[in-house]
């Protein structure tokens, strides 16, 4: 095996040297990390209900610290696989990826697919704009492709009427939107957005839903904010007749379960208006 004699470079090359081999071992720390959490997360016992496994995969979860802007730590678009730091929609999205590969093969592999397939237009990573940034298009794109059913409308939900345009109007938020063809196509896309069909329980509604909510089932909270879609997701628990929340807080800085019944959680939050309800559906290796 050769080895580098640092006392015959350069400063500069020793120090560039010395820095490439540590960022290569704190990837590969990493990556074994990753596989650690992932192993653990497989080794959960089978309930043979989708909606439990769903649950069960969330409450693994609980007490794993918030960290805001998961997605947003890489200057070029690529897959983000974190399991020990969530924000509320990467929390609900490693939940289902996690819950598929364990239905399927229990791989790493299948694990990241299944988050890649979840987040990203088509399933194929082609720059920031093909992030599924709004929950109603995610809502949208992955009912599409028949992993989960919107059943908000079947819920009691009423038409939800809003212009969404907060990305486009807010561009100095995003710094990924800088370059105007990034802009562009995000605009595109909530244009298409607009054009379609969507409904939401509103607030005083929520109480009379929560009886016909199951565990596991989605819950993205509606925003009234010009603009905007939603505010926030989590996943549901069910305990008697009332819903209660399991989600990222950024207020505990941890993945938690709410202490009060969903109608009233979401009454105590003015930005919310309502929600949208989804469940995920029986899972078939076909992919």
């Amino acid at each position: 095996m050769n080895r580098i004699n640092y006392l015959t470079l350069p400063y500069a090359g020793r120090w560039s040297t010395l820095l490439s081999i540590f960022l290569l071992a704190s990837t590969a720390v990493a990556q074994n990390e990753i596989q650690q959490q992932f192993e653990k997360k497989m080794d959960l016992p089978n309930t043979g209900d989708i909606g439990l496994e769903v649950l069960r995969m969330a409450e693994s979860f609980l007490g794993v610290p918030y960290m805001a802007q998961t997605l947003e730590t890489n200057k070029t678009e690529r897959l983000v696989c974190k399991l020990d730091g969530l924000d509320c929609t990467t929390l609900v999205e490693s939940t289902i990826a996690l819950v598929v590969a364990k239905e399927q093969n229990k791989s790493l592999d299948d694990y990241k697919r299944e988050l890649r397939n979840l987040r990203y237009r088509k399933g194929v990573i082609e720059g920031y704009a093909s992030r599924l940034h709004y929950v109603l298009d995610w809502l949208y794109e992955n009912e599409n492709r028949g992993r989960l059913e919107d059943i908000t409308e079947r819920l009691g939900g009423v038409p939800f009427k809003k212009e969404i345009n907060f990305m486009s109007n807010h561009a100095n938020l995003y710094p990924a939107l800088a370059p105007s063809e990034v802009w562009k196509k995000v605009k595109s896309q909530e244009a298409i957005i607009n054009t379609r069909k969507h409904y939401y329980i509103p607030k005083n509604d929520i109480k009379r839903a929560e009886a016909s909510l199951k565990n596991g089932d989605i819950v993205a909270f509606t925003s009234t904010i010009d603009g905007l879609d939603c505010n926030h997701m989590g996943l549901i628990t069910k305990i008697g007749n009332r819903a209660y929340l399991l989600h990222a807080s950024s207020t505990e800085k941890k993945v938690i379960l709410s202490k009060v019944p969903l109608a009233e959680y979401t009454s105590s939050v003015p930005k919310h208006s309502g929600i949208l309800v989804a469940r995920l559906k029986e899972i078939i290796d076909n992919e």
